[in-house]
């Protein structure tokens, strides 16, 4: 991305002002795919998303009104003898009223899921427009059509846009998580570690160019790159945010949206939590407002000095395909992941495509904060202690390792917590901290190819080809 994108008056907004969007999609040999195409089945998927949420509406009302009408009835025929006159004691009481608030807070939800992810369309100018500023077809040798901007992108529908990462509820959830200030102890102990590490090993840089892989909704990056250590001592910051998921994404692209125009939108992160574990019911209904103002005090903040917008620009596309390409060969200072090795089906493939990522120089580095809680898609499950023995096998330095003292709740500080807990039942983990630096420089020539192969293996070892 060029500097001279940037330089616009703070309340201008255009439709790549901040933060501009890029696809990176594996094209196969016999796949022509044009622009056209991949944007309309974006359009479409980002409608069923948002469409969604709000059937769930409906469905959430029904089984309210299920509830209530059991427990009413159940209370008819089980108390009509013991002269109970104080109704607001009773389930049915406690639950129709706590409908009204379900309602109310899911409707803030759903017009915060409408603008997140349907904001390309508000107005017929917007409508029309492209929704990237431009789409980069990776080549592969790969004979069949392959998942259009990874797995967490536009395939796998039954399973992904109903059930896991690209659904808008985990766009509410993330973000809470990211842009509220009820959540910031936890971007701290995770985001922060991460920041913290980059300024000690990168300040007095002139130019870093980090990247920012599984950034979901971009709150570390965009916190690297609005960094004010590193803004004051003259370091000129270009980030990269990465994720495979297209609903992420435009969330993302939308949130970056409202810092740009300093604005701030309410949120009820709670209500749709499942109803376990729960202490006290009226911190279901809590309120949160994003962006928060740290974000948006950043960002004025850089404009005031640079008279320009944060370098951060988000490509949305599968991690390996995308980053094992030779383009992408020795070009970052940095990378920064957070939640992100443990999405790995094979963790061979993350290790070399980072020592292919780094350029040539002990100064270049790779930061991680964060769990090592192996999605279901992972093949290979190291143990904390695994991993750092085929971190060094595979030639990095491995310069800080450490595990958390102090666990951290995953998305609100109530989550784990000793007082004024949320839940009967904590949820939170000691993350898993390094920075490493490479002492070994060399990389494949092929590694794409390589990494295809390794896909190859992936595959067989899960039964879905056969040798």
């Amino acid at each position: 991305m060029t500097k001279g994108l940037l330089h616009l008056s703070l309340l201008l907004v255009s439709a790549y002002s901040f933060s501009p969007l890029v696809a990176s999609v594996a094209k196969p040999k016999n796949n022509d795919a044009p622009q056209q195409h991949i944007e309309q089945i974006v359009r479409e998927k980002l409608e069923r998303i948002a469409l969604g949420y709000d059937n769930s509406i409906d469905s959430t009302t029904k089984t309210i009104d299920m509830e209530i009408e059991l427990s009413e009835k159940t209370e008819r025929c089980l108390l009509q003898s013991t002269g109970v006159n104080e109704r607001w004691m009773l389930l049915s009481e406690k639950t129709r009223i706590k409908r009204e608030s379900v309602r109310d807070c899911l409707a803030a939800n759903n017009m915060v899921v409408q603008r997140l992810l349907m904001g390309w369309e508000t107005t017929d100018q917007t409508k029309n427009s492209p929704l990237f500023q431009r789409i980069d077809f990776i080549p592969t040798n790969k004979d069949e059509d392959c998942s259009l901007m990874g797995n967490g992108g536009v395939t796998d529908v039954q399973m992904k846009e109903t059930e896991g990462y690209d659904t808008a509820q985990q766009v509410i959830t993330h973000t809470a998580r990211d842009w509220t200030s009820a959540s910031s102890s936890c971007r701290d102990a995770t985001n922060g570690w991460i920041i913290n590490a980059i300024v000690r090993h990168c300040t007095g840089m002139d130019e870093l160019r980090v990247l920012v892989p599984g950034s979901g909704l971009c709150r570390l990056a965009y916190d690297i790159s609005t960094c004010e250590h590193l803004g004051n001592s003259g370091t000129d910051v270009i980030v990269e945010a990465n994720d495979s998921s297209v609903t992420m994404a435009f969330a993302a692209k939308s949130v970056l949206e409202l810092v740009h125009e300093q604005a701030v939108a309410k949120i009820f992160p709670f209500v749709s939590d499942p109803q376990r574990n729960e202490i006290y019911s009226a911190k279901r209904f809590e309120m949160q407002v994003f962006p928060d103002e740290n974000a948006l005090a950043a960002y004025r903040n850089f404009y005031s000095i640079k008279k320009a917008c944060p370098d951060l620009t988000y490509t949305v596309g599968d991690f390996s395909s995308t980053y094992s390409h030779e383009s992408k060969r020795g070009i970052y200072n940095v990378v920064a992941t957070s939640f992100f090795i443990d999405t790995a089906t094979n963790i061979y493939e993350y290790i070399f495509i980072m020592k292919h990522l780094l350029q040539n120089d002990k100064s270049s580095i790779w930061v991680n904060c964060g769990p090592v809680q192996w999605h279901p898609c992972a093949m290979l499950r190291p143990t904390v202690d695994e991993l750092k023995d085929i971190l060094q096998a595979c030639g990095f330095q491995l310069i800080t390792w450490e595990i958390a003292d102090e666990a951290v709740a995953y998305r609100h500080p109530d989550d784990f917590a000793p007082s004024n807990a949320r839940y009967t039942r904590e949820e939170g983990y000691r993350p898993l901290r390094f920075v490493a630096c490479l002492n070994d420089f060399d990389t494949a020539d092929d590694l794409q190819e390589r990494i295809e192969y390794v896909d190859y293996l992936n595959e067989i070892a899960n039964g879905k080809v056969k040798e």
